[in-house]
């Protein structure tokens, strides 16, 4: 017999024996070898963690792992054993593992060791990527609540250390509102209901006198307090304790003054804000102070009272006493003047409860115009239905003109279409947006040739007598015996992008199309005069009603793409990002440009494909005509299809191209569709890499429901023959699949504060899912809202505003 397995025979045979000073003799003596098996590395981990020799034990956890040993046998004793003797660093490689993506309560502990440990980026983008598949875990099987809670803990205090104070609200609801039968950690819920001013609403449950009882006392006297003045009937012996009481954890005890500050205002006590501004100084994020330090400016200070209602709705712009502040502000800001008709109507042809087939027929006195023209995603019309419209006695000979905001084909689809119907109908746009618009409407034709009722003779006429406008002039449409005044501004969303300001008769219009209040990479963020004068605002609704990533600030979620691009190459792998052709990908392209911009050349090859190529060299075009000097190519930008298309000179087939350019990994590729739609640049690549567990492919947008992408990323992977359908081949998922929320619109937040500074009389929400809201599993959410939807917040202007959720086919007149 071989000599190692003589030593380990007679280990195992102390060790079975309770011998363990014995038994350690031989396995010291293994520990020394290196040829030892998996199976020996098994027994002699579980031994050591026995003896609590942590050391060795996490040592021979980690060679098991790094020999492919079974991670459900060894991450038990690496973890327990890496709280005693483990390294950072070592947790980096772990989460690299193949088979880890299975592992989502050890990956959650992880998170916990990151945060731990000071690396609370590291713990962040871990959580942010855990919370799907926990939730989902969670829903199929409630007894794993402690994982759930715990998860959603560590989210609250992040959220909190980076002063997103809307994002730890949202995963704090879905513990407050938990069944009673699932509650855990009850003073940790209690008191992060205290610091993110919750308790109001915590109380409202039906069953909260239960919930009382598991509190301890020091929080249990600050909630009874928010019950007591809920009921109107604050008793003496509670305002006593609050007097008399004096906390150990600073916060709570400043949260107590508070609360007696509050009582004394109510009391109309004087002297109740003597020293509101040192207490605001102190803890400059908590809304009950910033409420009442309000009260305080707006006494002694406006100047500084408008800046401090900015920066109170910027972190608590989901609480209705922060955005009644600054809805009081913003009137105080802007004189609004009355020019509301009677004689206007305003029907949505499309794009208006989902997202498709935008078109907008505006009336006013008569006079009748058309913004936008879009394709449908998934309906059995390519184009809008236009029969409200014609139903009105309005024909497409009545119409003035169609205004395009911008070049997605949710926008322009049906623009040829449209023309065909009145070939002397006047249209608009800018130059980027008809540029951009050739590579979209010529690729639709090719797909969807039977549906559209166009084809590119037909698509090259519409766009050479497109008008080109610039942003920010104000030209004349005629209308009978009046004109149109339209005045298109920066929206931000694409290159070309432009909301579209509309005047007749004394009748204000904007639409915003789809805009962004940040600025991006390629193009700057949204641009309106301060003092633009709007009736009737349409707005997009984009991100107002279902959470997503989209509320993590854009800088962090760029670093957590450049870092999963980084850790995929490092592991030799390629990392395929199937994205939009128009505008994702040419952000894309700056994010990582910028990322790497130390590089005087980028450390790997970009490949881009699809109808990724043609934008670009637009977006290149135009930047030069506008003497940027923004650069998306470059040495290290390939064009796929330029090395293996048949129509070039080359002959080289795609499978020949991935194997000889792209099989040795270290690649990021950029290509169209970005929902992976069959037989798209994006498929070709996804069928190749999806099976093979060192790549990774990353999404960065939109996605509808019936997608292919939208598929792999809401499947269940914890099965080994977790399969999907590429091309019509079945693959199984093995690679890393991630997403990211590189958003291009307007967040929930955005368009409250867009809305409350434009002060229009009446408001459509466009573009958004407004019949959708969110519903966390296993809670008790009867009256009760987990994630407030923009409608829920735009509830706190109705006295001023008509807020109106548009719906396809409706008509609605000021």
């Amino acid at each position: 017999m071989d000599t190692l397995e003589v030593i380990y025979e007679e280990a195992l045979f102390y060790d079975n024996r309770g011998y363990q000073d014995k038994a350690k003799e031989y396995y010291d003596a293994l520990y020394q070898q290196e040829k030892i098996s998996i199976e020996m590395i098994e027994r002699m981990t579980a031994f050591y963690a026995s003896i609590q020799n942590y050391s060795i034990s996490y040592e021979l956890a980690n060679l098991g792992i790094e020999r492919k040993g079974s991670l459900q046998y060894f991450l038990p004793f690496y973890l327990f054993s890496f709280q005693q003797e483990g390294k950072i660093d070592d947790l980096d490689k772990l989460l690299l593992q193949e088979g880890m993506e299975h592992f989502i309560s050890e990956k959650h502990r992880i998170a916990q060791f990151y945060y731990l440990a000071g690396e609370q980026y590291k713990a962040y983008a871990l959580s942010v990527k855990l919370s799907n598949k926990i939730d989902r875990l969670f829903f199929e099987n409630p007894s794993e609540v402690n994982l759930y809670i715990h998860h959603y803990l560590l989210m609250v205090k992040m959220e909190v250390g980076n002063q997103n104070l809307n994002q730890a609200r949202f995963h704090l609801r879905k513990l407050m509102y938990l069944e009673l039968s699932k509650m855990q950690e009850w003073d940790s819920i209690a008191y992060w209901t205290i610091v993110l001013d919750e308790v109001g609403e915590w109380v409202k449950r039906s069953d909260f006198i239960d919930c009382l009882a598991h509190i301890s006392d020091n929080l249990k006297l600050i909630v009874t307090f928010y019950y007591d003045l809920m009921q109107s009937k604050l008793s003496r012996s509670v305002v006593d304790e609050l007097n008399s009481q004096v906390f150990d954890d600073d916060f709570l005890d400043h949260k107590r003054r508070m609360c007696l500050r509050l009582i004394h205002r109510l009391q109309k006590k004087d002297g109740w804000l003597i020293g509101i501004k040192d207490d605001y100084n102190a803890y400059p994020h908590d809304l009950l102070t910033g409420i009442l330090y309000s009260t305080y400016l707006e006494q002694t200070d406006r100047g500084h009272w408008q800046q401090h209602v900015e920066s109170l709705f910027k972190y608590h712009s989901d609480k209705a006493e922060a955005i009644s502040a600054y809805w009081k502000m913003s009137k105080t800001k802007k004189a609004v003047k009355s020019s509301a008709s009677p004689d206007t109507q305003i029907t949505f042809l499309g794009g208006g409860e989902k997202i498709g087939g935008m078109s907008i027929l505006v009336t006013i006195k008569g006079h009748s115009i058309l913004l936008d023209a879009g394709m449908h995603l998934k309906e059995e019309y390519y184009h809008p239905d236009y029969t409200p419209m014609l139903e009105q006695g309005i024909t497409f000979d009545d119409l003035d003109a169609l205004l395009i905001t911008h070049a997605h084909l949710d926008h322009t689809g049906a623009v040829p279409y449209v023309y065909k119907q009145n070939k002397q109908l006047k249209m608009y746009a800018t130059e980027a947006t008809r540029r951009l618009m050739k590579v979209l409407l010529l690729d639709s034709v090719g797909h969807n040739k039977d549906l559209q009722g166009f084809d590119e003779e037909d698509v090259r006429i519409a766009l050479i007598e497109m008008n080109t406008v610039q942003e920010e002039e104000t030209f004349i449409i005629p209308s009978k015996d009046s004109a149109w005044k339209v005045t298109y501004y920066h929206s931000g969303h694409i290159l070309g992008a432009c909301a579209i300001h509309l005047e007749i008769d004394g009748v204000t219009v904007l639409f915003t199309g789809d805009y962004s209040i940040d600025d991006q990479k390629t193009v700057e963020g949204l641009k309106l005069p301060k003092d633009i004068q709007v009736d009737i605002l349409i707005t997009e609704s984009t991100y107002g009603f279902l959470p997503t990533n989209a509320s993590i600030d854009r800088a962090k979620q760029e670093k957590l793409f450049i870092d999963s691009l980084s850790q995929t190459l490092n592991n030799g792998g390629n990392l395929l990002i199937p994205a939009f052709a128009v505008g994702r990908s040419q952000e894309i392209l700056m994010i990582i440009r910028e990322a790497f911009n130390d590089n005087e050349f980028l450390p790997f090859d970009i490949y881009i494909d699809g109808r990724v190529v043609e934008v670009c060299q637009i977006y290149e075009d135009m930047y030069e005509l506008q003497e940027k000097k923004s650069t998306l190519l470059g040495k290290e930008v390939i064009v796929g299809k330029h090395v293996y298309s048949a129509h070039g000179s080359s002959s080289t087939t795609f499978d020949d191209f991935y194997e000889d350019y792209l099989a040795k990994g270290g690649n990021c590729i950029i290509a169209s569709s970005g929902m992976l739609t069959d037989q798209s640049a994006s498929s070709l690549y996804a069928e190749k890499m999806i099976d093979q567990p060192h790549h990774a492919i990353s999404f960065t947008g939109y996605m509808d429901e019936e997608s292919p992408g939208h598929n792999i990323l809401e499947m269940d992977r914890r099965s080994d023959d977790a399969s999907i359908s590429i091309n019509g081949k079945r693959k199984k998922v093995k690679a890393k699949v991630d997403t990211f929320r590189l958003s291009a619109h307007a967040s929930r937040e955005q368009i409250l504060k867009l809305i409350m500074d434009i002060q229009p009389k009446q408001v459509f929400l466009v573009h958004g899912e407004h019949q959708k809201s969110y519903t966390s599993n296993q809670t008790v959410v009867s009256g009760h809202v987990i994630y407030p939807t923009l409608l829920d917040l735009l509830a706190h202007l109705s006295s001023d505003m008509k807020i109106i959720p548009a719906f396809n086919g409706s008509s609605y007149t000021l």
